[in-house]
């Protein structure tokens, strides 16, 4: 939400914000009702029919696209390896690896009609390997560590096409999300407001170049290890 209300307010800036159902997306419809140059379009992380119709939208109203923040995912199981669910695993594994997947898939024709050409996914730290948190992540932090070797995957097969792709990790976010998660890791909330961290995010995003490409990074512009 924050994403759309900061990049909605750049001059000469035209967003396409991603819901679920956007018959239920009320806030996000007073943005567009504020911000004329927002789009609300239907997608499901994981429909690839959705992705399509998204991509057509696009381009019938902008003809490309410069950037694209995949930003959507879950994370809703904390057991332990000996514990987790399979299943839980797979869903995790199809929203947060597979769904930007789909959506790079789907959109790279768009992208390439434009110069800039940045693919950017909200990873998380709970994916680092070389770093791996002691709290039972095994379905979310398996998920983000995919997403991470997708989004590195983009980045060696397109930057001779000029492509910019990297990971970001997003802070540890007081979102509805946040607010679930964060008696795992023993707080009441996490630290970080939805506004500093978008802020943040668009600031590394919009200044990243080539040799910040295929890299993993923080919110606040520092580097993590993979």
């Amino acid at each position: 939400m924050e994403l759309v209300k900061l990049a909605a307010s750049q001059p000469g800036s035209v967003v396409f914000a991603g819901v679920r159902n956007p018959s239920k997306a009320t806030e996000l419809a007073k943005i567009t009702s504020q911000y004329h140059n927002v789009h609300l379009i239907k997608l499901d992380s994981t429909s690839a029919a959705d992705a399509k119709q998204a991509a057509q939208t696009v381009e019938q109203i902008a003809g490309g696209l410069d950037v694209v923040i995949a930003n959507a995912g879950i994370a809703d199981n904390w057991d332990k390896v000996v514990e987790v669910a399979p299943e839980s695993l797979i869903e995790h594994f199809k929203v947060n690896a597979i769904g930007p997947l789909i959506l790079f898939q789907a959109l790279y024709p768009l992208l390439l009609k434009r110069q800039t050409r940045k693919f950017v996914t909200i990873s998380s730290l709970v994916g680092e390997i070389t770093d791996m948190l002691k709290e039972p992540e095994t379905a979310y932090g398996t998920s983000k560590a995919a997403l991470n070797f997708v989004t590195k995957r983009i980045h060696v097969e397109h930057s001779g096409e000029g492509f910019i792709a990297f990971p970001i990790h997003p802070g540890n976010v007081n979102t509805e999300m946040g607010l679930a998660a964060a008696p795992v890791f023993g707080l009441t909330e996490f630290p970080v407001s939805p506004a500093d961290s978008a802020k943040g995010v668009l600031a590394v995003v919009e200044g990243a170049t080539a040799a910040e490409s295929g890299r993993f990074w923080n919110y606040d512009g520092t580097e993590n290890k993979w």
